[in-house]
């Protein structure tokens, strides 16, 4: 009867979720729409050959995440090769899309558990892992703020110092190791023992400094396959379009920050360029990284495809 109770509240729960994204989405075509005269006199001008250019540092800034998240398992204890850490992530990768924000963290616990690594092991360095991004992307937000010429030379300032302080603070007195250890000894399973030592946050840190460059070097191709923007203004929309990703990853009624994400983007974009533009934007960003995810999720696909064809031809060839 719980069950049965429980069932309408999550179909209500997804159907608003998808609502509100959709709702967003309508309301910023709208005004897109409304803005068409305005926008064809912004010189927009599409180029395929610079937006082809602009996948492969895209595709290329995914390929650190896995390394990292290999990083934070060994310091749980835990081996798992590159390979495999990489079709664990992406294969799972797509789910965020998905209402309801867990199906992804649910598929990555299955797959990892078909290598040996338990749920608490995956959930724990996952959320690790998540923590560690969230950070980068508040920093490279505060960092952006060197180029917002509306506030002062001393705010800005102020404001990175701050940012930096508090990201080495952190690691100073590892809270999040201890965060995720206080967890795990109230965690009423076999592995309750299991610990996390601490993390060798250089090479994690130089490793996520590398992914958001590459990915900068990306979206400012990707900017001028289709507007004439400068080195500066690309620095303010990646700084823009890493806060609002970190607040579309906390909007729970959001399924992949859809939505929430663009509507943050536009707010902040408006301070430094027309609405129209600001939302063309948004939903090329939105576009990028939609293509950039089915790239890496099909490779992680073909990747697991042929690991499972060899391992079978190679168990036969005992036979």
């Amino acid at each position: 009867m719980h069950m049965r109770s429980r069932k309408p509240r999550y179909i209500i729960k997804n159907l608003a979720s998808i609502g509100i994204a959709l709702l967003l989405i309508t309301i910023l075509s709208i005004n897109l729409y409304q803005n068409c005269d305005a926008l064809q006199e912004q010189n927009i001008v599409f180029t395929p050959v610079l937006f082809s250019l602009s996948l492969p540092p895209l595709v290329l800034s995914y390929l650190f995440i896995p390394s990292m998240w290999c990083r934070i398992l060994a310091s749980l204890g835990v081996a798992l090769s590159y390979r495999k850490a990489f079709c664990i992530q992406y294969l799972s990768h797509l789910g965020r899309y998905i209402p309801g924000k867990i199906w992804s963290y649910v598929a990555q616990a299955y797959l990892a558990s078909q290598e040996q690594v338990a749920v608490t092991e995956t959930l724990s360095s996952n959320v690790m892992l998540m923590c560690l991004m969230n950070l980068s992307s508040l920093l490279v937000f505060t960092l952006s703020l060197l180029a917002w010429n509306a506030l002062t030379l001393t705010l800005r300032c102020a404001l990175v110092v701050s940012t930096f302080v508090l990201m080495y603070w952190l690691c100073r007195r590892h809270l999040l190791e201890r965060g995720i250890n206080a967890v795990m000894t109230r965690w009423p399973t076999p592995h309750a023992a299991l610990r996390c030592t601490s993390l060798h946050y250089t090479p994690l840190i130089v490793e996520m400094a590398l992914s958001w460059v590459v990915f900068a070097v990306g979206m400012h191709l990707m900017l001028l396959s289709f507007y004439p923007v400068e080195m500066i203004h690309s620095v303010v929309i990646i700084g823009i379009f890493a806060i609002a990703w970190l607040a579309g990853y906390y909007a729970f009624l959001s399924p992949g920050g859809l939505g929430v994400q663009e509507g943050i983007q536009v707010y902040l974009l408006t301070f430094f360029f027309p609405l129209p533009v600001s939302i063309m934007i948004a939903f090329a960003s939105r576009l990028w990284m939609l293509l950039g995810d089915l790239i890496v999720f099909l490779l992680a696909v073909v990747l697991t495809i042929y690991d499972n064809r060899l391992q079978r031809s190679t168990h036969g060839s005992y036979l």
